[in-house]
């Protein structure tokens, strides 16, 4: 997926969540499953994403392993 991040073109990964940890979110990819350990204020807005639709899918950068909410499509 093509999204706008910061002002800046990126080309990132995209995951289904598996399961929301204390502090982390298992997030199924097409390579397999990563999780990633977020701060409180990413979790409770992928807390809040899932509840309104638990098959979202979230942007993910896999190369700094960090999760995507700011991001725009490429038009």
């Amino acid at each position: 997926m093509d999204l706008y991040v910061n002002g800046e073109y990126q080309s990132v990964d995209i995951g289904y969540v598996k399961e929301i940890k204390e502090s982390s979110v298992v997030f199924i990819v097409k390579d397999g499953e990563v999780e990633m350990v977020i701060d409180p204020i990413t979790l409770d807005a992928i807390q809040t994403i899932c509840k309104a639709d638990e098959d979202a899918l979230i942007p993910l950068d896999l190369e700094t392993n960090s999760v995507i909410l700011d991001g725009e499509p490429t038009k």
